[in-house]
């Protein structure tokens, strides 16, 4: 399958196609948020997909409304409160994600035959929104996210989320480049498609490598900034026992030390790795 999948993404690419209005597509929206200046909020919109058809979902468009920090489209294990509420949790386990993406990271379109397949007809989804207003003035807007789809097939892979989260950071104060690093090693074989770093306002450089030790093989490397997050495009192929290493380069000019946290004010260093088939447990995290 590995090598199936690879020789379909070298023939086809991920490239991104423009949305067109025919296609088959639910519009997921948010709806009109207000934040004051200084203001950090999460707000959930939960909603069910239609209950008489079997869904593969090949891309998911966002649209960000001001002040997003990340966006989060995921699958409802368990019930949620439907519509549209704050929700001031970064994230729970009965949560499935199928899309993540920080600020204007903008669409992703998954392979040809590769889809997120939900569990269920009539399977309750949750758009989730981390929101700060940075400014000066109150901010009003809504964000939503497209999700394109075609009939479910068992010909059609399911895809999945990997993640390297790392929580034990530290940036001492009066620094322009503090590292700090994790490492973990695969317990499956997966073929990535694409990749999403996610840092903070002090992030300087995000970095992925396999081997024995760090930048061993240097696999992927970003240079942050942290209002152009994108979600690239990356064929790589992954052996279970790999080790992988993430490692992030923060700078902190001010007074304090600053740690992991889940505001915009604080820190993170995290890799996500979008798959196909699914198998690997959700997320590797350091604490």
């Amino acid at each position: 399958m590995k090598t199936a999948l690879l020789s379909l993404l070298a023939l086809l690419g991920c490239a991104s196609t423009p949305n067109t209005p025919d296609t088959p597509h639910f519009d997921f929206a948010s709806d009109t948020y207000r934040l004051q200046p200084g203001e950090e909020k999460y707000f959930c919109y939960t909603t069910n997909l239609p209950a008489d058809r079997d869904i593969a979902i090949t891309r998911l468009t966002p649209k960000y409304g001001p002040g997003t920090h990340h966006i989060l489209f995921a699958q409802a294990l368990a019930p949620e409160p439907p519509g549209f509420s704050e929700c001031p949790v970064l994230t729970k386990q009965t949560w499935v994600p199928l899309y993540g993406g920080g600020k204007d990271s903008g669409p992703l379109e998954l392979p040809p035959q590769v889809a997120f397949k939900p569990f269920n007809r009539g399977q309750q989804v949750i758009m989730q929104l981390h929101l700060q207003n940075s400014g000066d003035a109150p901010i009003t807007g809504t964000t939503s996210i497209r999700t394109d789809y075609v009939e479910s097939t068992p010909e059609i892979m399911q895809a999945g989320i990997f993640g390297l989260d790392n929580r034990h950071l530290v940036i001492p104060a009066h620094t322009l480049a503090a590292t700090n690093e994790m490492s973990c090693v695969l317990n499956a074989d997966i073929d990535v498609f694409a990749v999403l770093g996610h840092m903070h306002k002090r992030g300087v450089r995000i970095e992925l490598s396999r081997g024995a030790t760090v930048g061993a093989e240097m696999l992927f490397q970003e240079s942050w900034d942290f209002d152009a997050q994108p979600i690239t495009s990356f064929e790589l192929e992954l052996k279970k026992g790999d080790q992988m290493f993430t490692r992030c380069t923060h700078r902190n000019e001010g007074d304090t030390p600053i740690v992991y946290g889940e505001s915009s004010d604080t820190e993170m260093c995290i890799l996500v790795m979008y798959y196909a088939p699914i198998g690997m447990p959700g997320v590797c995290i350091k604490t």
